[in-house]
């Protein structure tokens, strides 16, 4: 099963302009460390595979897409959503 495959016919991945801030990451983080722990989901896509999918402004952020850890992916991302928040 590829990545076009998991993303063509899920609900969840329909929605549009979805961006990603604070609480939709802490939100996603959560959900997936209850489900996931650190490493990846049944669909064997990591957390920024994951993220990079549903979300459309995950070009504004450090590329996690590769990132193994569920952990490093959300820690590159919270510091990233802090500096853009000082600019």
């Amino acid at each position: 099963m590829g990545l076009s495959d998991i993303t063509s016919g899920s609900p969840i991945f329909n929605l549009t302009n979805m961006q990603l801030d604070y609480t939709r990451l802490n939100g996603e983080y959560l959900n997936w460390s209850l489900k996931n722990g650190d490493g990846r989901n049944s669909d064997d896509l990591r957390f920024g595979q994951y993220l990079w999918v549903k979300y459309d402004n995950m070009k504004d952020f450090t590329d996690v897409f590769n990132y193994e850890s569920c952990e490093k992916a959300y820690s590159q991302l919270l510091k990233d959503l802090y500096e853009r928040e000082e600019k």
